[in-house]
């Protein structure tokens, strides 16, 4: 029986785990960067809606690389940034939290998207260039008042980002996870 693509689309909204294409990789200065598909977006739908109401949204982006298809972990990566969308000039802002704050405003939806992949990588160094690697990237947006001040404070380990990153919060969490493998990273173009 096939679905119809309105009710498909509607059932993918609804998806607290949503798969889209595979990503491309970048070497940028002994950092793997991700390239996301043409066809990912995550700045439409509800999260796009939210933002229109004057909501800033709090994304959390989690690089991980395996050498063994996920089974297990060699390297990850986590930052956190905060997109706004300014009503009058329909533009967005967004800013990468931590140690080092990155922020830049009046962005087209696709460069606010492209801010995040592009300020997320993970290092190079002792990850063998000839071994099959595979290489997720998994996103997850929140409301600021939904993690409690969590998500902002600087001083956040790691390891508390990782279990929180695992867990959901009310169901409300908006998830995406994009994934690529296996690659050489003696093959991935700088």
């Amino acid at each position: 029986m096939r679905q119809s693509r309105r009710t498909l689309l509607m059932a993918l909204s609804t998806a607290p785990h949503l798969r889209a294409g595979a990503i491309g990789v970048r070497r940028d200065d002994g950092v793997l960067r991700v390239l996301p598909p043409s066809d990912f977006h995550f700045l439409e739908g509800q999260t796009l809606r939210k933002l229109q109401d004057g909501a800033g949204l709090v994304f959390t982006m989690q690089l991980s690389i395996s050498n063994d298809q996920f089974r297990t972990i060699a390297r990850r990566q986590v930052e956190r940034f905060v997109v706004s969308f300014d009503l009058w000039e329909e533009k967005f802002a967004a800013v990468r939290l931590g140690l080092v704050k990155h922020q830049q405003s009046h962005l087209t939806r696709d460069a606010a998207e492209r801010f995040l992949f592009d300020h997320t990588g993970i290092a190079l160094y002792g990850l063998a260039a000839g071994e099959p690697h595979w290489i997720r990237a998994e996103l997850r947006a929140d409301e600021p008042r939904d993690s409690a001040g969590f998500l902002l404070d600087p001083s956040v380990t790691l390891s508390r980002l990782v279990e929180w990153f695992g867990r959901s919060q009310r169901g409300e969490a908006l998830r995406w996870s994009i994934d690529r493998g296996p690659f050489r990273l003696h093959e991935v173009e700088r």
